[in-house]
């Protein structure tokens, strides 16, 4: 660095100000903390329930799997659903979709009831995902 260069400033990757300003930023950080800890925990603790508690075998899990990306085909469908709700509602009904998918599963120890789980979970997963690209770009 020249003499002449000033030194560029070190910004906070958090700042308190924008919060107090702006709450959307805290509830953007409470929602993808759910969503992050949701699918994590699905994700992890799925295949040995599955497979231990259930009675799965390998072909079951993979058809489980291949429902799970259903709900992403169909996300375009949260366009449309953000015609007769808000996007920040929408947000919160999907990461509600995902809480409520994944406390399920342990109730449902069957390949039925793993699916329709899992099909829950999955709609709340891929439609937070799908508003939260949205509503970030409005806050800032």
């Amino acid at each position: 660095m020249t003499p002449t260069q000033k030194p560029i400033p070190l910004r906070p990757i958090l700042r308190i100000d924008k919060v107090k300003k702006n709450p959307m930023y805290l509830f953007l950080a409470v929602l993808t903390i759910g969503s992050t800890v949701g699918l994590q925990a699905w994700t992890t603790l799925f295949n040995n329930f599955a497979v231990e508690v259930a009675g799965l075998d390998g072909d079951s899990i993979g058809i489980i799997q291949s429902v799970r990306e259903i709900p992403g085909f169909l996300a375009l469908l949260a366009v449309f659903a953000i015609l007769f709700i808000k996007e920040h509602r929408l947000s919160v009904l999907s990461i509600l979709f995902l809480g409520v998918g994944l406390a399920a599963t342990g109730l449902f120890p069957s390949f039925a009831g793993l699916t329709l789980t899992t099909l829950v979970m999955s709609f709340g997963f891929h439609y937070y995902e799908t508003t939260n690209k949205r509503v970030t770009s409005r806050t800032e």
